[in-house]
């Protein structure tokens, strides 16, 4: 069998991608196509990485990918924007929006929360 680029057997996923997967709620189909047919690919913060994004309709996937030894693709890392509602992503997305619209007593009540563990 003739391995492409785009052979998704040729992807290995770390336990972070694949927890982020589940609690992120999006198919792992998306990561593969955009990793087969990505919009836009550049070098990712890390060095040896590779950030891929795609639009799917209002939302874009983003996977942060690595090369090993024998040139297999390591997905370390994956996300969707907009989180999808009900998802932790979500939540602290809400929240950080909370927080900026709150005035002066509204932010030090929100910091008090986050410091006890009450809110994200």
């Amino acid at each position: 069998m003739l391995k492409t680029r785009y052979d998704t057997s040729m992807l290995i996923w770390t336990h972070h991608a694949k927890k982020q997967l589940l609690d992120r709620k999006f198919p792992q189909f998306f990561v593969e196509r955009t990793i087969a047919i990505p919009d836009t690919k550049v070098a990712g913060r890390e060095k040896g990485t590779t950030e891929y994004q795609k639009r799917f309709d209002t939302s874009i996937v983003t996977v942060i990918g690595t090369r090993n030894d024998q040139n297999e693709l390591v997905i370390v890392s994956c996300w969707i924007d907009p989180p999808r509602p009900g998802t932790r992503d979500a939540k602290k997305k809400a929240a950080y929006h909370a927080y900026q619209r709150a005035g002066f007593w509204g932010k030090v009540w929100i910091t008090l929360k986050r410091q006890f563990g009450l809110s994200y």
